[in-house]
């Protein structure tokens, strides 16, 4: 019971972040406007090909194609299906970004608007370089893989980036073989696909700057340290749901650390409860016959579930 008490507010919080996530318009944070099949009327999304239909298709145009000899058939046509439910498009008009989800077989989707990230205002930093384009692996520091060169920072055009001696980028590169040596696991070509950029404070000819450094792709950017023009804003619900996501434990110890901690706790006190409460079931005999045939059908239920997520996340491939 006092786990109960102790738990209530963070299972209260952990319950409406998952709620959140699962009902995106509930105090959604940028208008959104859910639509149906009628608002599909006259376009080619009005009567898309079924999956079975589809598949079809391209069995034929792989036949067309196919040497001589070579004969290609659509098998268990009932188990073709699309490995996402819909499709995503993003639109930017006057000042707003329009993220349109609309589903794979004409149903209908939504629809949700939110102002366009603000330019930078101060224009392109005096400092800043611009970063090597992004592509192919990473075989080694002299053929580096392109990276972010900092979300809404200034930065110059694609250049050769700023060069300093053995970047973090490298360092990463160079201790991987090792580390796989030391772990067991096969070595062979590496693509170091992100490092984290440097933030840091400088001073530009008098004037106090932000400045972002991204070790991967040599980019540099920069604005005043007082513009937060280009910060995006943490309205409630993108809190709560960016809180919910957060997982692992840090390299130091703060807030996120102290989360970790308590979902950690979480987790040990959910298991707990469900020991104490078999145990609390079967030593009241009245409750056993009742108790055994609610256990029974959420188990049941419980194992369904998991098999039906398991084989529609294994079609999906993620």
């Amino acid at each position: 019971m006092y786990a109960g008490l102790l738990m209530l507010p963070w299972v209260l919080l952990y319950g409406v972040t998952a709620f959140l996530f699962n009902h995106p318009s509930v105090f959604s944070d940028a208008p959104t406007v859910e639509f149906g099949a009628t608002a599909l009327v006259g376009t080619p999304m009005e009567c898309p090909p079924t999956p079975v239909e589809l598949a079809g298709q391209v069995v034929v145009a792989l036949q067309a194609r196919a040497p001589a000899g070579m004969s290609y058939a659509l098998i268990e046509p009932e188990a073709a299906k699309y490995n996402h439910d819909a499709a995503f498009a993003t639109v930017k008009a006057d000042g707003r970004e329009v993220s349109l989800l609309i589903d794979a077989t004409g149903k209908g989707g939504t629809v949700r608007s939110r102002p366009a990230a603000t330019a930078e205002t101060g224009g392109v930093a005096p400092f800043a370089i611009g970063g090597r384009p992004a592509g192919g692996k990473t075989r080694s520091p002299n053929r580096e893989r392109g990276g972010d060169s900092g979300k809404g920072q200034a930065t110059a055009r694609a250049t050769d980036g700023l060069k300093l001696d053995y970047t973090l980028h490298e360092r990463v590169l160079q201790s991987i073989p090792a580390m796989l040596e030391r772990t067991g696991f096969p070595n062979g070509d590496v693509t170091v696909t992100s490092v984290p950029d440097l933030v840091f404070l400088m001073d530009a000819d008098g004037k106090r700057c932000r400045v972002t450094y991204n070790a991967q792709t040599g980019a540099v950017g920069g604005r005043p340290a007082d513009d937060t023009a280009v910060e995006p804003t943490l309205s409630p619900r993108r809190f709560l749901t960016r809180m919910h996501l957060q997982h692992g434990y840090p390299g130091e110890v703060s807030v996120r650390w102290v989360w970790a901690v308590v979902v950690d706790i979480m987790a040990g006190v959910m298991v707990f409860w469900w020991l104490s409460g078999v145990l609390m079931w079967w030593q009241i005999k009245a409750t056993r016959w009742l108790g055994f045939a609610v256990l029974v059908v959420s188990a049941t239920t419980a194992v369904a579930v998991g098999f039906g997520m398991h084989e529609f996340l294994s079609a999906a491939g993620r």
